[in-house]
């Protein structure tokens, strides 16, 4: 296997972080399609400004992108997530969690964190490929993986073109439906956690830009463009 056409990795064994070595590599000119790969993160990061645990073994890459004017940003954790997705064995019963995480059983296995800086944007994922927090999530390898990080990285960089040039040809409608088959919570009640305060409802949808869609029990309809979601006693936090 091989990266798509106009795809170069760099593989680095020890950085910072894959999303800030790629903006910063953006800032010097790198072009889209520049894949950074680490074996490892001293100071990788998820949504909020948390730290993502990067033990040695796991999967964290970036792919630098560079969408066309007036593109929506923040519909690249979708594509992403409709990607990564895609590489998983079609056994298992994934789910994707709004916005920006990919569960099997309910536990994470997989985030997104996508990152912006002028024209350029990072779409990093880190895969529990190997090791995990104990009590937190599957990996990878737990379901039957046995791909080390690059293979692995080859893959998804092959389904994230394939989706990315298709949200650019046909807009967010087609990654929205993907996703939306695989969507975790969808129809039940979730409590989301907002700069203003926690919102309840049911989950109904999402709309044509990616806000999550919660319904009150008198119909009344709220749109939510980042938070953080909660379901009931199936949750998949």
């Amino acid at each position: 296997m091989r990266l798509p056409d106009g795809y170069r990795l760099v593989s680095l064994h020890r950085i910072d972080s894959t999303n800030a070595e790629a903006l910063r590599r953006a800032a010097e000119g790198a072009p889209h399609g520049t894949v950074v790969l680490a074996a490892e993160q001293t100071a990788g990061r998820g949504r909020r400004g948390r730290s993502w645990l990067s033990a040695p073994g796991n999967l964290y890459m970036t792919v630098l992108v560079r969408p066309p004017e007036g593109c929506a940003t923040a519909q690249l954790s979708f594509v992403a997530a409709v990607a990564l997705g895609e590489t998983m064995d079609r056994e298992t019963d994934f789910r994707f969690k709004w916005p920006n995480d990919l569960l099997v059983g309910g536990r994470k296995i997989a985030g997104i964190l996508i990152e912006a800086d002028g024209d350029a944007a990072a779409v990093g994922i880190g895969v529990n490929a190997a090791r995990t927090p104990e009590g937190v999530s599957d990996t990878a390898a737990d379901l039957g993986g046995r791909e080390d990080a690059a293979t692995l990285c080859v893959r998804i960089c092959g389904s994230f073109d394939r989706w990315y040039r298709r949200w650019l040809a046909e807009g967010f409608g087609p990654v929205r439906d993907a996703w939306l088959a695989r969507a975790a919570g969808l129809g039940e009640i979730a409590a989301v956690q907002t700069a203003r305060g926690t919102v309840s409802g049911r989950f109904d949808r999402l709309t044509a830009e990616g806000a999550l869609v919660l319904v009150d029990p008198s119909g009344g309809e709220t749109e939510i463009a980042a938070g953080e979601v909660f379901f009931g006693r199936r949750g998949c936090c």
